[in-house]
């Protein structure tokens, strides 16, 4: 989720890649990058009708997940779904790897992509520019602003490129924005203090509501339904309850998620 903190170390949150060289030389010419991870030889799953791919907005630390609660909703055994989240992978990453997944065909009988990413360039932007989260993007003296800009180009077109992989697909694609951080103190380890403090959580918030902008207009050029849990923000800022620590919805504030994406989607194939 979107705060300078929060992610694991690099080899951890993304995936422990390796290379399988000289092993299976023959194989490798045949997989794509994305595909020498360790999913790489990861059989069909025919079961799959809705595909949540994401970063830990869709697997996080919380006992459940928005895809257990919607699961239930929605009325379908649980491996109707296929979590595919994974914590702080980046949107450039998630476009390669959900590329990869689709043209492998891994869910064949799929019909909806629910996708919820694109918070981790922004959040690399933060740890090299603004670590204490000391400023606000929507103040005029704002230093960054042109790098910024460039960071949330990259990002909104990552963004769009894996949804145009799941339109590409046949699959009924929905996106989600990203929910915005409690005023109060919340535990929050990384940083200095371990504790995400009120005038750090405005100006989060300030970069989260720019990185909502760009996700709601990749939604808007790639035909893509939009989720937009930004609107929950009166509902999931009301209780602490609603949250695991700074950046991470509790089971009952995914719950409240699921709630919305239940709103928009149908039942049944679209």
């Amino acid at each position: 989720m979107i705060t300078p903190t929060g992610r694991p170390d690099a080899a951890a949150q993304r995936g422990r890649r390796f290379t399988r060289g000289a092993v299976l030389p023959a194989v490798a010419a045949f997989i794509s990058p994305v595909a020498c991870s360790e999913d790489a030889f990861r059989l069909p799953d025919f079961n799959a009708r809705y595909i949540a791919f994401g970063d830990s907005s869709t697997a996080g630390p919380s006992q459940r997940d928005y895809v257990d609660f919607l699961c239930e909703r929605l009325g379908v055994p649980p491996e109707a779904f296929a979590n595919e989240g994974r914590g702080g992978e980046s949107a450039g990453e998630g476009a390669d790897r959900l590329t990869s997944y689709l043209d492998r065909r891994l869910f064949p009988n799929a019909h909806s992509l629910l996708y919820w990413e694109g918070a981790a360039e922004l959040i690399d932007f933060l740890q090299a520019n603004d670590p204490l989260l000391a400023f606000s993007p929507s103040a005029p003296a704002y230093p960054h602003a042109a790098a910024l800009a460039a960071r949330l180009d990259e990002t909104q077109a990552a963004v769009e490129r894996a949804l145009a992989a799941g339109r590409d697909a046949g699959l009924t694609v929905y996106v989600a924005t990203y929910f915005f951080m409690p005023s109060g103190s919340l535990n929050c380890e990384p940083l200095f203090l371990g504790v995400l403090l009120p005038g750090q959580a405005d100006n989060a918030n300030a970069y989260v509501a720019l990185l909502n902008e760009r996700i709601r207009a990749a939604a808007a050029a790639q035909g893509a339904t939009l989720v937009d849990v930004a609107t929950l923000d009166a509902t999931l800022r009301g209780s602490a309850a609603n949250y695991h620590n700074c950046n991470h919805l509790s089971a009952a504030g995914n719950e409240i998620v699921a709630g919305l994406f239940f709103d928009v989607i149908p039942p049944g194939p679209p």
